[in-house]
């Protein structure tokens, strides 16, 4: 399952993504959470790159469920191509855009300290436990 985002305008830039990424990570995983880019090779998107978010379980100092980087990887993203702004009928001179990618799971497994992917497809209500969660206000 995946969770998409795509904007076109004019004057759009890689800036924009990041800043529109930070603003979903805090959201999503608290004020504290640290963004980064790395690049990476996406079909549609050129420049592309993969966001990480510092792992709220170690707080960036390495752990089992960061591999010990600090680090864990929830989106692919990057620039659109200009051919497939093209093939859209845009101009590319004139527009630009940004599209990512999240994966639902992935986002679930790291905003609840899930470990295990196929906690998702069980029936095993002790497990089905971590979903029944009211967010803090």
């Amino acid at each position: 399952m995946q969770i998409e985002g795509l904007l076109v305008d004019r004057k759009v830039s890689l800036s924009d993504l990041k800043g529109t990424f930070d603003v979903i990570a805090k959201k999503l995983f608290g004020e504290d959470t640290e963004t980064r880019f790395r690049p990476s090779y996406y079909q549609f998107t050129e420049p592309s790159v993969e966001m990480d978010v510092s792992c709220h379980h170690c707080k960036g100092k390495g752990c089992a469920i960061c591999k010990n980087t600090g680090w864990i990887t929830v989106s692919g993203a990057g620039m659109v191509h200009p051919n497939v702004l093209k093939n859209c009928g845009y101009d590319p001179k004139q527009w630009q855009g940004f599209a990512f990618g999240f994966g639902a799971e992935r986002l679930a497994m790291v905003k609840y300290n899930i470990d295990d992917l196929r906690v998702f497809y069980t029936n095993n209500i002790n497990e089905m436990k971590a979903f029944d969660r009211k967010e803090a206000e």
